[in-house]
């Protein structure tokens, strides 16, 4: 059976204001951001146990070319997406 993915509004609104960001430097370099983004949301529905929980909760992947991770929850057969945080801001804003 495979995992139900969710993205939450918060997420939503970190890859929307990420993709804004980065067609203001280069444009349509958004448009790689989400394709990024995409690939590894694929992989984490595949996998989702593949990277460690750094709370006892939450996992986190990084992308591979934008400084970015991908803060997710698995609950049951769920895959929640709980925010996409820029590794250059405060760490304590991650969740």
């Amino acid at each position: 059976m495979g995992f139900k993915l969710e993205i939450s509004v918060k997420a939503r609104k970190d890859v929307e204001a990420a993709v804004n960001w980065y067609n203001a430097q280069i444009p349509k370099l958004g448009k790689k951001f989400v394709n990024e983004f995409r690939d590894s949301l694929g992989y984490i529905q595949n996998y989702p146990f593949a990277f460690k929980e750094f709370d006892g909760v939450n996992r986190e992947v990084p992308l591979k070319i934008f400084p970015y991770l991908i803060i997710y929850e698995v609950q049951e057969y769920k895959i929640i997406i709980l925010g996409v945080f820029n590794t250059h801001q405060n760490p304590t804003k991650k969740t």
